[in-house]
């Protein structure tokens, strides 16, 4: 089975991520890779720019197809996407092509906003086959960097940058764990 369709606290991931979304951004588009390959969803899709380009060829796609300037991003495998660090993310953007967190991981080019400014560099990262985000955003956008001291009061948790990306990640967060979560953040 697909990750994106994996249930979280009841629902498909991607449901519930798009959901998320949708508390600050509209429209919502999901960018699976190819439009479809996840079954009806109820939102509008996008291909990916370059097929089997993964989260950049995804972005590229989204950007070109917003009707807004600025575009919050998240990863389908963060199910605690933060609506309120987006809605701060895009306040800083400022003439920045993003606005990223950052964290102890490090930058999170999956949770962040995006200028459609940013989309030349894109592509041209696309067309020379550069595909890992961190290095793309470092070395071809000017970038904004959101420090915790600047997150952390819409954000306290931090668990928006959380990533599930192994079975096990999934059967360790239970119902509670996500309720405990969305609470801890109002």
């Amino acid at each position: 089975m697909d990750k994106a369709l994996l249930l979280f606290d009841g629902e498909p991931l991607v449901l519930r991520v798009a959901r998320r979304m949708g508390v600050s951004a509209s429209p919502v588009l999901l960018a699976p890779g190819v439009r479809g390959r996840l079954g009806e969803l109820g939102y509008d899709e996008v291909d990916d720019a370059v097929e089997g380009s993964g989260p950049l060829g995804g972005l590229v796609a989204g950007l070109a197809a917003s009707p807004h300037p600025l575009v919050a991003v998240a990863a389908v495998d963060m199910p605690f996407a933060s609506p309120q660090l987006f809605t701060l993310l895009a306040r800083l953007a400022g003439d920045d092509d993003a606005a990223i967190p950052v964290t102890d991981r490090g930058v999170q080019p999956l949770h962040a906003v995006y200028s459609v400014r940013a989309l030349p560099a894109l592509r041209a990262a696309l067309r020379s086959g550069r595909l890992a985000m961190r290095e793309v955003v470092a070395e071809a956008l000017r970038v904004r960097l959101v420090e915790e001291r600047e997150w952390e009061s819409v954000e306290p948790t931090g668990r928006f940058a959380l990533n599930l990306n192994r079975p096990e990640d999934y059967s360790s967060r239970s119902a509670t764990d996500a309720e405990e979560g969305d609470h801890e953040r109002r």
